[in-house]
């Protein structure tokens, strides 16, 4: 199959990043309130939250696949406006690496869920100008967590009931994202951090999410990406 051409919605930092890195391959950038100069196979959703609905419906009403990584938007009823007719991706965070650490925090909440006296926690940091809090990637990790660790049935960013998941968020200085999940008991301290240094891996994981989505039809989230690019490392000869 040949690579398919790209549209690009929102010029801000993450825009900006995946056009730098697209290059040719991008047909079009827009921004809010512009419309699309050209046909694409798929569109990347690069804006903010309030486009979000906008451009579900241009893409439906085009047949375009839309890969979604604008954050804090909630569209109810995805799955049953999609229908199959395009195919969606929708993630908080495109780097394969954290695709990788969220399924390392599912085992980390499942080694949790074994004893009650370890206790899962989580750590994030952004630059002073990023808008949620918790961050969306912080969110997934922690949805991860919860899922390996039935005791913990939700978070919070105060001090925790013995059923709440800890968030702790930072917002200052300049910093890209660094999130940690870890588990702290009385003898020993378990932390994985994931820091990013750019936004090269974010560009680079939208891209890679626009290539791989183009044909497939459904809604679908990086994890639906990493089962295909990860799980072969997690085998041998064969066998699980």
């Amino acid at each position: 199959m040949s690579a398919p051409r790209i549209g690009l919605f929102g010029r801000g930092r993450l825009g900006s990043a995946i056009a730098a890195e697209a290059g040719d391959s991008i047909v079009w950038t827009v921004d809010m309130g512009e419309s699309p100069s050209a046909t694409v196979d798929v569109a990347i959703d690069a804006s903010v939250a309030e486009a979000v609905e906008a451009h579900l419906a241009w893409a439906l009403a085009t047949g375009t696949d839309l890969v979604i990584g604008a954050t804090g938007w909630r569209l109810p009823g995805l799955e049953a406006r999609v229908a199959g007719r395009i195919g969606v991706l929708a993630a908080s965070n495109f780097s394969l690496t954290v695709a990788l650490m969220a399924r390392l925090s599912m085992v980390l909440g499942r080694y949790a869920a074994l004893d009650p006296n370890r206790d899962p926690y989580l750590l994030e940091h952004h630059h002073r100008m990023k808008a949620d809090a918790p961050s969306g990637t912080a969110k997934t990790l922690a949805a991860a967590v919860l899922a390996g660790c039935p005791r913990k049935t939700e978070w919070t960013l105060g001090t925790p009931a013995p059923h709440q998941l800890n968030i702790g968020v930072v917002r200052a200085g300049v910093e890209f994202g660094t999130h940690t999940v870890g588990l702290d008991s009385a003898a020993e301290v378990l932390e994985l951090t994931h820091t990013a240094r750019s936004r090269a891996p974010f560009a680079q994981g939208a891209l890679a999410a626009a290539r791989w989505l183009h044909g497939r039809k459904g809604v679908f989230g990086m994890d639906d990406l990493a089962a295909d690019l990860l799980d072969p490392l997690f085998t041998f000869g064969g066998q699980p």
